[in-house]
């Protein structure tokens, strides 16, 4: 029904991420796979409400107003199965901004906030340049599938200097979307130490076989311990209109986060992310799951070529976000080594050391791309990696 198959040329339009790109990758027009945003069109619907904005022709201050609150709201109800209230909520610019803002409100400097990594790089940036430490809680990755550890992260809640969390709620990048079980276990930990826990959810729509998303929003008992950030920007591909939903359903909390948000930057609303919010919360479900099932298909093709055409390496196997995270370990590179590798053969990834020391020797791919792209750039790293593989034995 829509489109997922053109490549559309994202050159010449400012795209962070094409214009990271090497030269000979823009010049040759290869699709980068790094920064998640995809290489989709949005759905016609939120071009309608674009341009329909776009000819009013004022582009005034703008403000959360009751159509756009309900929106959102309705569209959690729908799709999540949980009513937010108004009371709860703020818009800012993005999730990494509110991190920030998060990270000033509810920890002191010198203090540390734990992670999971590997996670979402901007996390590290967020917790040090508010003057805070890096407390890793690291993931353990058994038998192809990444769990917590629980019995550290009771040990590291219960340090004196720790009175912050954040969690990435499906996780980026390895795909875990976490059990109502974790979910609850890290909850409960973190209040009975005392830490404020966050969730970054902004890939809360994007699942797969089976695996649905537990928001902290749906348990009452962390009502007053938590936040919850999330964003229309992964699942419509409208990242560039810098809107991200907070939600603070605990009172005082929610006062502390405000009193910082106004001082670092207020909680206005651009108009056009106004208008496509509106118009992407409430009738672009049919959009969603299609592209849910392309995404899905992507991962699986990609599951299969690696199997059969790289065998040696691994991925691990994603249950939610449009990421996949390959495990090139078997290689024996140095992470500056592989980052050549991947150079050579005009392939922009994420690399794996930027998510945390224990991301060394894998890559975070993008699968929110035409497949015919994706297996353009599988064929361009099986050429390269061949030879490695064979000398390893591992074909």
């Amino acid at each position: 029904m829509y489109d997922f198959t053109t490549t559309t040329d994202r050159r010449h339009t400012g795209s962070t991420k094409w214009d990271a790109a090497p030269a000979r990758v823009q010049e040759a027009g290869i699709t980068p796979l790094s920064i998640a945003d995809m290489e989709f069109q949005v759905a016609p619907q939120i071009k309608r409400a674009a341009v329909k904005a776009a000819e009013h022709g004022i582009y005034g201050y703008t403000h959360v107003d009751d159509e756009y609150f309900n929106a959102v709201k309705n569209y959690y109800i729908r799709h999540h199965g949980y009513e937010v209230q108004r009371e709860w909520h703020t818009v800012t610019n993005g999730i990494v901004p509110a991190l920030s803002v998060a990270v000033r409100a509810f920890a002191k400097e010198g203090e540390g906030v734990i992670v999971q990594s590997p996670v979402y790089y901007p996390f590290y940036n967020d917790i040090r340049k508010n003057g805070c430490k890096v407390v890793e809680n690291r993931l353990i990755l058994k038998n192809g599938r990444y769990e917590m550890n629980f019995e550290e992260l009771d040990r590291l809640c219960a340090r004196e200097d720790v009175h912050l969390m954040i969690i990435c709620s499906p996780h980026n990048p390895v795909g875990r979307v976490w059990t109502r079980e974790e979910v609850k276990r890290v909850g409960d930990i973190c209040l009975k130490h005392g830490v404020f826990l966050i969730a970054d959810e902004i890939h809360c729509d994007i699942t797969f076989g089976g695996h649905k998303h537990h928001s902290l929003l749906t348990f009452p008992e962390f009502t007053d311990n938590c936040m919850v950030c999330t964003a229309m920007s992964k699942t419509f591909n409208v990242a560039g209109l810098g809107c991200s939903d907070i939600f603070i359903p605990g009172k005082e909390r929610y006062e502390l986060y405000k009193a910082e948000q106004n001082r670092a930057m207020g909680d206005s609303l651009t108009y056009f992310a106004r208008a496509v919010a509106i118009t992407a919360h409430n009738e672009c479900d049919a959009w969603v799951k299609e592209m849910l099932s392309v995404i899905e298909d992507n991962l699986n093709a990609m599951y299969e070529f690696v199997d059969t055409r790289l065998k040696g390496i691994s991925c691990i196997r994603a249950e939610g976000t449009y990421l996949a995270w390959m495990d090139m370990r078997v290689l024996g590179l140095s992470d500056s080594e592989l980052t050549k590798l991947c150079d050579d053969a005009d392939l922009v990834l994420d690399m794996g050391e930027i998510f945390g020391t224990n991301g060394s020797g894998f890559t975070r791919w993008n699968m929110a791309l035409p497949k015919h792209d994706l297996i353009a750039a599988l064929e361009r790293l099986e050429k390269v990696v061949k030879p490695l593989l064979d000398k390893h034995g591992a074909i």
